[in-house]
């Protein structure tokens, strides 16, 4: 782990999920499996996005909802605006933090889209903290991402049933040089070449454009390529490898609670036995879906809500996405 050179806080967080759910019965009935099928991949409903729901549109919702929770930020006060949601956004070569910094009032910032496939949350701490040590300009990030990744997900597919918990949200945080509340006390991000090529989506890129006979085939959503090497790397080697990433970035220090990504029951209880963890010092999304890189955030804030957050408290943000990668990141909650 790598102490920040600049100190950093968190001085705003927020989430925003739309309204409508997706229930548990009603996944079954898509996807052709049980109901004790879908517990097993810790799903008993999710978010259900509406045409309204889009990614930057989910994402400014949060991004605001952040501002707001940091109190007494003025949105001009911003330095840079990074966007931390997924890669399927609402247009394609779209520059989404550039449509965020309008939105939300960030005018005397810059902006750009990071890329993570489910860890750009995580990614975006490190960024923040990285630009700020070598920046002296930089002293107020606003993090803001969305995802409805549930789109690219063909329910029916056996080989990619590990994502059938996608969902919709949009999340946000609001980081600060120098503030001694939630501070960020190290990040880490790793990737595993070896399975860069095992899970996307073949279709509308260069390699296989869009076309008339391809718009409703299976190139549309996302495929898995080795079935038979991904599935025992997902069961053996994910929860393994957030774990390790998760310990290498809090160091000696020890966890008071893991704000961990959706993860199936058997993988959620790999990684909290690798880190000494009781299952109440990490609450599930099983209710709410898989929300990619906002994961963390989500519930981190599910967290705070319920009280769950002492102050001087270890708290770490562990995430993983196709790739494969894993970032974790480990913050001093409320002060010392």
């Amino acid at each position: 782990m790598t102490e920040p050179a600049a100190t950093m806080g968190l001085a705003g967080l927020g989430v925003y999920l739309p309204p409508q759910r997706e229930s548990a019965e009603e996944i079954a009935k898509r996807s052709g499996l049980s109901l004790e099928e879908l517990a097993g991949l810790g799903i008993q409903g999710k978010a259900l996005p509406g045409p309204e729901d889009q990614p930057i549109t989910m994402a400014s919702k949060a991004a605001q909802a952040a501002l707001a929770d940091a109190g007494d930020c003025d949105p001009a006060s911003v330095d840079l605006v990074l966007y931390t949601g997924e890669e399927y956004k609402d247009y394609i070569a779209q520059t989404a933090s550039i449509r965020l910094q309008e939105e939300c009032g960030c005018r005397n910032a810059w902006a750009f889209d990071l890329v993570g496939q489910g860890v750009t949350a995580v990614l975006g701490l490190k960024i923040a903290w990285d630009l700020m040590t070598g920046d002296p300009d930089i002293n107020t990030v606003l993090l803001a991402g969305g995802t409805r990744n549930i789109d690219l997900v063909d329910y029916a597919n056996p080989d990619t049933r590990f994502l059938l918990a996608a969902s919709a949200s949009g999340g946000a945080a609001l980081l600060r040089r120098g503030l001694e509340e939630n501070r960020l006390l190290g990040a880490v991000v790793e990737t595993d070449p070896a399975m860069a090529d095992e899970v996307y989506v073949p279709g509308g890129g260069t390699e296989i454009p869009f076309a008339p006979d391809n718009l409703d085939s299976p190139l549309m959503s996302y495929q898995a390529f080795h079935p038979g090497l991904l599935r025992p790397y997902l069961e053996q080697e994910l929860a393994a490898r957030l774990g390790q990433a998760t310990r290498a970035a809090l160091g000696a220090r020890q966890a008071d609670y893991l704000a961990l990504r959706h993860l199936t029951p058997a993988q959620r209880g790999q990684v909290l036995k690798a880190l000494d963890l009781a299952p109440g010092q990490s609450l599930p999304l099983d209710q709410l879906g898989h929300h990619g890189a906002n994961d963390p955030l989500i519930s981190l804030e599910m967290a705070r809500g319920q009280g769950l957050l002492a102050q001087g408290s270890t708290v770490a943000l562990a995430a993983a996405g196709i790739g494969f990668t894993y970032a974790a990141a480990a913050l001093q909650w409320g002060t010392s």
